[in-house]
């Protein structure tokens, strides 16, 4: 299969780990292009992955005939307005997560890209993990409906009003930051199941009163499947992931969100699914969304559509309940 050629808009630390994973461990994309607002800060990421063009501008990549798909690593209130751009130009999109802050946005997003004929998928990279994907056979196989699902995303951060996760004038707060993270797994597994959720009950707490975003979240479910799912931008939380149902146990093992290692215990019987990576775990994605673009494939089966709808739309309901919503809508930021 060919290397499909792929732009990163916006050079911060993710795309750092984006272009590693993309320049030595994909094995069906390659990197021609990035770009950023600052010419010179283009030049410097290019020369370091070997990117053969480098933009002081969003607007030309978007024009570069030769970029197939565009990764989109920007703070997240930026990513319609690139979105927007990238597609319009006839882009293949993959938007990191989350991909948008309102359900509004990916809406008219998808719908750009449908008239264009290209990709837009939200870069969720846990579900498209090998060990993942053998999860959700395993449960499919065994005919398993899942009881309880509980999982946690959350780090200590010392709070520093130049960091975006503590401004909310860029859309910062554990909810959209990480509890984005077991958000998708928890839609995604209730998805495979074919499980209806009803809403959850939403707690947010700000323990800080520097800043004006949710540092804590909790969401719980009740229904078919009990879930809790838990946020942080202030406190280490536990980092495995813990699924159950009658007679069974299974444990997404450390920093169950790049899973590697899942342990499951089913009517006393112990099964192990391991499969370490190479890299970093980017390249699952990237090859993923690199094979739909070579195939001319405009759905994934991986990264679902329905899926990120339901995620923005709980992240947004729970922020607008919790006198957050400006979180949600910041309608003047443009990357462009």
């Amino acid at each position: 299969m060919r290397r499909v050629k792929w732009g990163i808009a916006g050079l911060g630390n993710i795309a750092q780990r984006f272009a590693t994973a993309l320049t030595q461990f994909s094995q069906h994309g390659q990197l021609h292009a990035v770009a950023a607002r600052d010419l010179q800060r283009a030049q410097f990421f290019g020369e370091q992955f070997g990117a053969l063009e480098q933009y002081g501008a969003y607007q030309e990549m978007a024009e570069d005939p030769n970029v197939e798909a565009v990764y989109i690593a920007t703070v997240h209130p930026y990513h319609k307005s690139l979105a927007e751009l990238f597609l319009s130009h006839k882009k293949h999109v993959l938007v990191e997560k989350p991909a948008f802050t309102n359900l509004k946005d990916w809406l008219e997003m998808k719908a750009l890209a449908e008239q264009h004929g290209v990709l837009l998928l939200e870069a969720m990279k846990t579900v498209t993990f090998p060990a993942y994907r053998e999860l959700k056979s395993y449960l499919k196989n065994n005919h398993i409906k899942l009881t309880s699902i509980e999982a946690g995303f959350g780090n200590h951060n010392d709070y520093d009003p130049n960091v975006f996760i503590f401004n909310d004038q860029l859309s910062g707060g554990s909810t959209l930051d990480v509890g984005v993270y077991s958000l998708w797994l928890f839609y995604d597994l209730c998805h495979g199941m074919g499980v209806d959720v009803s809403p959850p009950q939403v707690k947010m707490l700000n323990t800080l009163e520097q800043c004006h975003v949710d540092t804590d979240a909790s969401f719980i479910f009740s229904g078919e499947v009990k879930g809790k799912i838990s946020s942080s931008i202030t406190t280490d939380l536990p980092r495995s992931a813990v699924l159950k149902a009658q007679d069974l146990t299974i444990t997404i093992q450390d920093k169950w969100w790049n899973p590697q290692l899942i342990e499951i215990e089913h009517k006393g019987i112990t099964t192990i699914i391991e499969s370490q990576t190479k890299g970093n775990g980017f390249e699952f994605e990237i090859d993923h969304f690199s094979r739909l673009v070579s195939n001319n494939e405009l759905k994934s089966d991986v990264l679902l559509h329905q899926v990120t709808e339901r995620v923005l739309t709980t992240m947004e309901q729970a922020l607008i309940d919790n006198g957050l919503g400006h979180l949600t809508r910041l309608e003047n930021l443009k990357a462009v």
